[in-house]
Formats: C-alpha cells, sequence, structure tokens
C-alpha cells in the first residue's frame, strides 16, 4: 500500500524518508504538504474570497492543488484515496457543481481551458463528472472561445492540446498535435537566456511541463542534442534565479531539470537550489512568494492574516511540492563536490566573486551573467565579464553576446 497522508500523523514522503529524512527536497515536500492539509479550506472560493479579491477563474488555487494531486498520487507519494487527496476532491466537486461555474464554463471564453481542466482531473482522480464533461465535449467540438486558431498564443494552444489529452477528449482536428505545438513553443526555439523576461521563463517552464506530463515522458523535447541545450539553458535560468532569491522559478525550473536528466541526480546547483527553498520555508512549512511581505504580515492578525499567508504563500509551496514530488530520491544531505557556491545577485557580491574565485567555468559564471542582464544591473554585468575573461573564456557567445549589451546600454 503507498504512503498516504494522515490527518493527525502528518504527509509521508515515500521511499526518500526515513535514513535521509534531512534532504532537502524531502524536507520541503513534507512541509509543503503539512501547510496544505493545514490549509484545505482556503483553496475554496468562497473561503479565499471573504478576504482576498475575486479571481477570474475562481476555483483557480484547487485547480492547481488537484494537479498536485495527480503527481502525488502517480509517484506513490499521496494516494489519492488518503484523506488530503479526499479533501481536495470534495471542495473540487463542490466547486463545479457550484451554478456559476456551469455558467462560466458554458460562456466558452478566455477561461474555458481552465472549465475543462478542473473537469478532466476530477475525472482523472476518480471522481467523474458526466454534465460537465459534456459540455467540454461540445464546446471544444466547437472552438468556443477560438482557442485552436493559429492566429493564438502557442503556450495556450499547447496547454489546452495537453489538458483535452490527459482528460481524454477528442481535440478538434485544427489543433496540431502535442509536438507540433512544442516545437513552436519558446523552450523548443533557442531562446536567448541573457534576455527571456520573467513571463517567458515562465513560459519555458509550462511548455516543459505540458510536454513532459511533469517530467513522466521526454520523447517530445527531440534528439540527445536538443535535450542537451535545453538543460543548459534551464541550468543558466536555475542559477539566475538562485542569486535573485526567485523562489517561484526556481521551483519550476527544478521541475524542468529533473524532467530533463532522468537520472534524478543531485549536483552542486541542484543541491544549493534546494537548500534555498528548504532554508525560505515558514516554520508551518510554507514556501513564501515573491510578493510575500513579513512586515505586512506583522501588521495583521485572526483571519485577515491568515488569508495573506495563504493568498501569498501557496502558488510557491504547491510548485516546490510538484518538484520535490517528482524526483526519484532525495538530495543528498551533504552538498556534492563541484562548484562553488554561486554568491548573490547585488554587484558587491559578484565583485567579490570576480575578484576571489580561483578558477571556474561557465557552469559558474553564465548564471551570474544572466541574473546580471536581467536586472539591466551593469556593474555586476561588467565584473562577471571580466572575470569570465580572465578564467579564459573570453570568446564564448555569451560574454560576446552580454559585452555587446553592456556597451548599447552605455551609448556614446
Amino acid at each position: 500500500m503507498r504512503p498516504g497522508v494522515g490527518a493527525e500523523a502528518g504527509p509521508q514522503v515515500g521511499a526518500g524518508a526515513g535514513p535521509r529524512v534531512g534532504a532537502a527536497d524531502r524536507r520541503v515536500l513534507a512541509g509543503a504538504l503539512r501547510w496544505v492539509e493545514a490549509n484545505l479550506e482556503w483553496f475554496a472560493p468562497g473561503r479565499w474570497e471573504e478576504f482576498l479579491p475575486r479571481r477570474p477563474f475562481r476555483p483557480g488555487p484547487l485547480l492547481e492543488l488537484l494537479g498536485l494531486v495527480r503527481v502525488l498520487d502517480r509517484a506513490g507519494v499521496v494516494a489519492r484515496d488518503a484523506p488530503l487527496a479526499r479533501r481536495a476532491l470534495d471542495l473540487a466537486e463542490e466547486a463545479v457543481a457550484d451554478a456559476e461555474f456551469g455558467r462560466g464554463l458554458r460562456r466558452g471564453d478566455e477561461l474555458f481551458p481552465y472549465h475543462l481542466n478542473l473537469v478532466a482531473l476530477l475525472e482523472l482522480l476518480g471522481r467523474p463528472q458526466p454534465g460537465p464533461r459534456a459540455v467540454c465535449e461540445e464546446l471544444l467540438a466547437a472552438d468556443a472561445g477560438g482557442h485552436c486558431r493559429a492566429y493564438k498564443p502557442v503556450l495556450g494552444r499547447l496547454e489546452l492540446r495537453y489538458f483535452a489529452d490527459r482528460g481524454g477528449f477528442t481535440a478538434p482536428a485544427r489543433l496540431p498535435d502535442l509536438g507540433t505545438l512544442y516545437r513552436g513553443s519558446v523552450a523548443a526555439l533557442d531562446p536567448d537566456v541573457l534576455q527571456l523576461t520573467a513571463s517567458e521563463t515562465y513560459a519555458l517552464t509550462h511548455a516543459l511541463f505540458y510536454a513532459t506530463d511533469f517530467g513522466h515522458r521526454r520523447d517530445l523535447l527531440g534528439g540527445a542534442r536538443e535535450v542537451a541545450r535545453l538543460r543548459g539553458t534551464v541550468r543558466v535560468l536555475l542559477g539566475a534565479q538562485l542569486v535573485r532569491g526567485g523562489l517561484d522559478l526556481l521551483a519550476e525550473l527544478l521541475l524542468c531539470d529533473t524532467a530533463l536528466t532522468g537520472a534524478y541526480g543531485c549536483d552542486a546547483l541542484v543541491y544549493d537550489a534546494w537548500a534555498a527553498l528548504a532554508g525560505a520555508a515558514r516554520p508551518d512549512g510554507a514556501v513564501p512568494s515573491p510578493v510575500h511581505r513579513p512586515e505586512v504580515l506583522a501588521g495583521l492578525d485572526g483571519g485577515k492574516a491568515e488569508a495573506y499567508v495563504f493568498g501569498t504563500c501557496y502558488h510557491t509551496t504547491l510548485a516546490a511540492a510538484l518538484a520535490a514530488a517528482v524526483r526519484a530520491g532525495p538530495v543528498a544531505a551533504e552538498r556534492p563536490p563541484g562548484c562553488p557556491p554561486l554568491p548573490g545577485a547585488d554587484a558587491a557580491g559578484i565583485g567579490r566573486w570576480a575578484r576571489e574565485v580561483p578558477g571556474a567555468g561557465p557552469e559558474v559564471w553564465a548564471p551570474l551573467l544572466a541574473a546580471g542582464v536581467q536586472a539591466r544591473d551593469t556593474e555586476a554585468v561588467a565584473a562577471v565579464l571580466g572575470a569570465a575573461r580572465r578564467l579564459g573564456h573570453g570568446d564564448d557567445p555569451l560574454v560576446g553576446a552580454a559585452a555587446a549589451l553592456l556597451s548599447a546600454w552605455a551609448g556614446p
């Protein structure tokens, strides 16, 4: 029998628990599941709206939670009949049964894919919704919302195709298959790792989520060369988020790295990223998002404080739990040998590193260069460029591209 989550015993985290329970990813997963179970009521749209702004798709947090429940069940971490999963599914069934959900579904507007996905996930997890499913089939066949049209953004079409395939829906003929759509996404088009915006990085991570079914397959990604190139991109972005402290994207990029390696190994960068997530987690297990402000929380109490913590922590916490759940084994309790730890993203920290590091390859300086360029921090970029050249990497294309940008920013 697979381990579940007991209402009193707390979450079990599968085979990774036990002698290596101190490993960072297991600590993150255990804490996240403990927090989710303690805060399940806040995933209900009505509870959310008591203190927090109404969301365009009201069951949005529930939709994310059910996606996690599916991965946890598939990974053997939390069974779908465990208390946490049962209660999440109960809340989702209540949301779908609400008359407002039915009206929103029938509109077939820009939120239609999320209505369809929630119905599909409920069925995948053993709670079929025959009526809403039939409506989804009808709207999908009619291309309600025009989501299948070639002029629509590729990520939205990739998302819809993934939702439809995963839920067993018949996709419209005009909607290309998942592989074709993936090949038109930012992940497959050799993105400029120095200049990806946050929204473009999110698009990259989600394209990989859908193309790999959250780390479950790699056959749509191309050959070994394409996978290696993409993993190089992901690792530069992972390092850049690590030095900048972007926990949302750090968790998502860790999942992408696992999806691309297939070996579920742990090197120094992965270890440091998991250590950062574990170190940032609150005592209750929640992982704060970039918009969480402790000083704001300090001025709140009661339900307002609970709502603030939930609203500013739930997404990053779920992302971290997802990333931990797809790993085959825990991150080592001790840091593996390898590249030196990355400094902070500020120019002073990078400057100290540039003066003191005895030797390092692109695995160290490339994330720092990307972090500096993304922040338009000319001092940091100049410091890393100087270090990369001193280390013998002046001819690297990334160094040349960053130097050109730095010169262009400076002007005449």
